[in-house]
């Protein structure tokens, strides 16, 4: 890699830094629920899909089914999450939001939509096209 090359690289990376540091004022009404950043993120699966088992929870977050479980029992406590057993595989539980994950969803949606309409504001079609394009070959490599 050359070095102008390299700079453009690290410049991106840190204006993604920024922009995350900017974004977090928008996040701060989630504070109420009072979650760990790892709590977070696995609330923030069930944006992807409905129902998860441990195993694929632990696989896309990179941790182990151990931390996943021990992270699942507090979520489940709080009723973020519940757990239902799979009727063909009775030792595996598919995990879905419960109330209170829901409502946290919920919120997530509503503050969405606030930095849509302010991105809107700012960046033209072709514009939002291009970074698209690019944060998702980004993301395509790093998985």
């Amino acid at each position: 890699m050359n070095e102008t090359r390299k700079q453009q690289v690290l410049t991106m990376y840190r204006q993604i830094d920024e922009l995350d540091l900017l974004f977090t004022k928008y996040f701060t009404e989630l504070n109420e629920f009072e979650l760990s950043y790892q709590q977070e993120q696995m609330l923030l699966l069930f944006k992807r899909q409905e129902t998860w088992t441990t195993t694929e929870i632990a696989t896309k977050m990179s941790i182990s089914k151990s931390a996943v479980s021990q992270v699942l029992k507090v979520l489940e406590q709080r009723d973020f999450v519940m757990r239902e057993k799979n009727p063909e595989n009775l030792r595996e539980s598919f995990i879905r939001l419960g109330p209170n994950g829901l409502a946290y969803s919920k919120q997530i949606d509503a503050i969405e939509e606030r930095l849509a309409e302010e991105m809107f504001s700012v960046l033209e079609d072709d514009e939002m096209k291009m970074i698209n394009r690019s944060l998702a070959l980004m993301i395509q490599k790093f998985k």
